[in-house]
């Protein structure tokens, strides 16, 4: 425990800075309680009680406060508050962006806890804060297993708040996994937890992410009502964090409604409630947004002023995945300004910037495979003097022996010398084949790479556009022109899917089933609006993770895509079922309880079924089409092959 204490005092010195602000009078009154406090029992309640207001706490501030309590627990020795303070100090370093750490010091907290103490309690806020950290990371699965224990945890401590921050820690990350219909599920049951609105409230995030969820599945006026709700409670309550977020959903909110003059200074507010919690992860993104809103909305000076702060903010805290959406900004207020040089040299930019995420990548690929042979070849040679020793020992006394031993040793060292030359030979002509494949491998990368930016940067951006002219002129199309204008508006939703399923491979070099399954779901969320008379269903088994090359994986998802449109257009269908299997093997199934078709589906001649056929005969796939009248129809692709 001394050796921990040693590494948070050093993390202190590189992050605490002196003269922070004070922020809310709930949080002045919490400090000058601590400054009062009457014995190191009372001090320690009310640096805790500060310290569960960490969301809206500069990060430098909790962790000065976090340490102190975990020096007045050490002087205790109540291991329990020991423990505790551990836990505001990784949501400190959480916050400061500093995710590894935070990961690091929750595992050895988990540890002790686990083994040590029985508090429920704790060991939930732990797995909550790990739950947020691999949010950070893009782990939406070690994020959701984090919610679970949350939830198993807060329900044995009898604490229902700790019940909806796992609740609602689930939901947020199916919700950064476009997976809306899961995520507002489990809002809902986060919501719904409880009756205590006084609880709820001082959890006001929750209903920012409620919100989020219904503008997400179109239901507007849903999504004001939980905003409207979510930055009441917030300001009500002096929580920092969650207004930043309701305020900067409620903007988005209002642009996209026709009322982007009321959302200026809304973001304005967002971006100095960030800045002064201290949060360098939201700061960037807030930043992005309201730089984008510059570039739509006529300014684009202030745009690339905004845009610029964030860049140096994001550089220096290492946020690589919020320099794509900052420079993406940047440059649509240059588009906007004219200035179509600095324009184009952002864009090259950002390819830079994928470019050298995959050449770090590559590099590490290429040094841990240096290390590997380096190894084996420090072995080989061990093996080799060994053999040299021996056959010396050897030489020597067959020699006294006799000349003839001598000659036959003299003989075998030859051909000894003739093997190596021959394995060394070979094993250049491997590390030369390596080296290609490498060059080849990475070549091949980077321009799949740099076609997916292209599509999405140039063809994305004119589709997009296409698709909001079409929408703008909706409602001054005549009546004769009706039908000619929907289909317009739907093709071009249709070149918008297609281009994103189309970047999706080539963002790729393998995909896994996992991974197909979830943008079959997304797939079919996207339907239900439309198609509310059917009841779109998946399942998955899948004992075995198969990684599919993204040829392969393109055309599985294409066949699903046209047999679950086929299934819509022409059987008359109630429920369309999608099944994926894997164990020793690939097998995905669409099913319909349509009127199906009769009597040889195998030999239709559609063009829905031919392509279906070309595809799985180019992907090297096995497609079987059955069907008989009334009695629905079955879709089934197998991959002959796993890994």
């Amino acid at each position: 425990m001394r050796t921990l204490s040693r590494i948070i005092l050093l993390i202190t010195l590189y992050l605490c800075a002196p003269g922070i602000p004070a922020q809310t009078r709930i949080i002045d009154n919490l400090k000058r309680s601590i400054r009062l406090a009457g014995n190191q029992q009372q001090q320690l309640k009310a640096i805790f009680d500060l310290c569960d207001l960490g969301y809206t706490l500069h990060p430098d501030t909790l962790m000065v406060y976090a340490l102190q309590g975990l020096s007045l627990s050490q002087q205790m020795k109540d291991m329990d508050s020991e423990l505790n303070a551990q836990f505001y100090i990784t949501g400190a370093l959480t916050a400061k962006g500093l995710i590894d750490s935070s990961l690091s010091l929750a595992d050895k907290a988990l540890d002790l806890a686990s083994s040590k103490l029985d508090d429920p309690a704790l060991l939930a806020n732990l797995y909550n804060q790990k739950g947020r950290c691999y949010v950070r990371k893009n782990q939406y699965k070690e994020a959701i297993e984090m919610g679970y224990q949350t939830i198993a945890y807060g329900e044995k401590a009898g604490d229902v708040l700790l019940q909806v921050k796992g609740k609602t820690l689930i939901g947020w990350a199916y919700l950064e996994m476009e997976q809306l219909r899961d995520a507002l599920n489990w809002h809902l049951k986060a919501l719904h937890t409880t009756n205590d609105s006084v609880l709820l409230g001082k959890y006001a995030i929750l209903f920012a992410n409620l919100a989020t969820n219904y503008n997400g599945v179109g239901q507007i006026d849903s999504a004001y009502y939980f905003i409207d709700k979510g930055v009441y409670y917030a300001r009500k309550y002096e929580n920092l964090f969650a207004l930043s977020n309701c305020l900067a959903i409620e903007s988005e909110l209002y642009v996209k409604n026709g009322k982007a003059k009321l959302s200026e200074p809304l973001l304005k507010e967002v971006v100095e409630i960030r800045k002064l919690i201290g949060d360098p992860f939201y700061i960037a993104s807030d930043l992005s947004q309201l730089g984008f809103y510059y570039a739509h909305y006529g300014q684009p000076e202030k745009g690339i002023e905004v845009c610029n702060e964030g860049i140096a903010l994001a550089m220096k805290y290492k946020l690589d995945t919020k320099l794509f959406f900052l420079y993406g900004s940047l440059a649509d207020n240059y588009k906007a300004l004219g200035d179509t040089e600095k324009y184009a040299a952002v864009l090259e930019k950002i390819i830079a910037l994928k470019d050298s995420v995959y050449q770090k990548n590559s590099a590490a690929a290429l040094s841990e495979m240096q290390a590997k042979y380096d190894v084996q070849k420090k072995e080989n040679l061990i093996i080799q003097q060994k053999f040299d020793i021996r056959q010396k020992e050897y030489l020597f006394y067959g020699s006294l022996l006799l000349l003839l031993l001598g000659a036959l040793a003299g003989w075998v060292i030859f051909i000894n010398y003739k093997r190596k030359q021959k394995i060394k030979l070979l094993q250049m002509q491997e590390e030369e084949k390596i080296i290609s494949a490498i060059a080849v491998t990475r070549a091949g990368e980077n321009e799949r790479k740099r076609i997916a930016a292209d599509l999405h940067d140039n063809i994305g951006a004119y589709a997009s556009a296409i698709s909001a002219e079409v929408e703008k002129i909706g409602d001054s199309v005549e009546v004769k022109h009706k039908g000619t204008y929907e289909n317009l508006k739907l093709h071009s939703q249709e070149i918008i899917n297609s281009l994103r399923d189309t970047i999706w491979v080539l963002n790729k070099e393998n995909i896994t089933l996992t991974g197909i399954s979830d943008r079959v779901k997304n797939l079919l969320n996207k339907l239900r609006p439309t198609y509310n008379h059917i009841q779109f269903t998946t399942s998955e088994r899948i004992t075995k993770d198969v990684v599919i090359s993204s040829k392969v994986a393109f055309n599985i998802f294409r066949i699903i895509q046209e047999a679950v449109h086929n299934a819509i257009k022409h059987s008359g269908a109630k429920n369309i079922l999608v099944n994926m299997i894997a164990n020793d093997t690939v097998t995905i199934q669409v099913k319909d309880d349509g009127t199906g078709f009769a009597p040889n589906p195998s030999s239709a001649t559609g063009n829905g079924m031919l392509n279906m056929k070309s595809r799985a005969q180019d992907a090297g796939l096995q497609l079987d089409i059955t069907s008989h009248g009334g009695e629905g129809t079955t879709v089934e692709v197998r991959l002959a092959t796993t890994n």
